[in-house]
């Protein structure tokens, strides 16, 4: 069974950011080893680039390196930089069903990164704790992630929930396509923190914003579409393209609404090799 997921990695974008990469490489070596008994210690690292906005709902884009490193004792449990540095244990993996209990670390945001956050501080990332259920149907599998902060500024939750119909061998038997629907959920804290702006920081920001309280909902959805490629069994190669439109109090933000823009691109090219 697969295990892909469309959250995105990268030094100080946010969590809905966090998990596109690594996730996608990790996923891409996990297509690799699909079919062979786990081995009792394997090691997996990659390498690609990540283009994705400088923050949550900005209009402005950067490219960033997106490394990879795993171990693992029987793909039951792994130290990781999936989706962040983290430790990820697997108390069942069936043939049609997993879940992944993990401790992550999930990057903050940098006042400095853009000028429209000059003057709101920055946000501290910390440890998160998180549990993804996947259960597969035929060509498709179906993903819950939850995920709570145990330190860091936002103090949220948030979830997200994904179906990936996946295509193998579409072009010769090395190839996989897969085109992934996404939805993500967070909550007051988590909102507030990452597109509220307070009296305070409306008062020292440079871009005079007024007061904007934003609670918790739908945050965004959207689609992903990746390529990957099988150069032998340890070497994969991988590219992924990810829309995604902010929603409701989210797309409704002045650092979105008047400074950023809803509508929101990553795309990933990389590779990995598993020993």
């Amino acid at each position: 069974m697969t295990s892909t997921s469309f959250r995105r990695w990268a030094p100080r974008l946010s969590p809905t950011v966090v998990f596109c990469a690594t996730a996608a490489l990790l996923a891409a070596e996990t297509a690799t080893a699909q079919g062979r008994p786990p081995a009792e210690w394997s090691f997996t690292a990659g390498v690609g680039a990540l283009y994705a906005p400088d923050y949550e709902g900005s209009n402005d884009y950067k490219v960033a390196p997106a490394p990879v490193l795993e171990l693992s004792w029987r793909d039951r449990v792994r130290l990781t930089t999936k989706g962040g540095p983290g430790l990820v244990v697997t108390p069942l993996a069936a043939k049609d069903m997993k879940i992944d209990l993990a401790v992550r670390y999930v990057f903050g945001r940098d006042q400095d990164d853009n000028d429209a956050l000059k003057g709101l501080g920055d946000i501290r990332g910390g440890a998160v704790a998180v549990g993804r259920f996947a259960y597969e149907i035929g060509s498709i599998e179906f993903g819950l992630e939850l995920a709570r902060d145990l330190g860091g500024d936002r103090d949220g939750r948030w979830a997200a929930a994904e179906a990936e119909y996946a295509i193998g061998g579409l072009f010769n038997e090395r190839t996989r396509l897969s085109v992934t629907p996404h939805v993500s959920w967070a909550d007051d804290n988590y909102m507030s923190a990452t597109f509220g702006v307070t009296a305070a920081q409306a008062a020292r920001s440079a871009r005079r914003y007024a007061k904007y309280d934003a609670g918790g909902g739908f945050k965004d959805a959207g689609v992903a579409v990746g390529v990957g490629y099988r150069v032998s069994d340890a070497i994969y190669v991988i590219g992924r393209v990810d829309y995604s439109r902010l929603l409701g109090d989210a797309a409704d933000s002045p650092l979105v609404k008047r400074e950023g823009a809803a509508n929101q691109l990553f795309g990933l090219i990389g590779v990995s090799y598993r020993w």
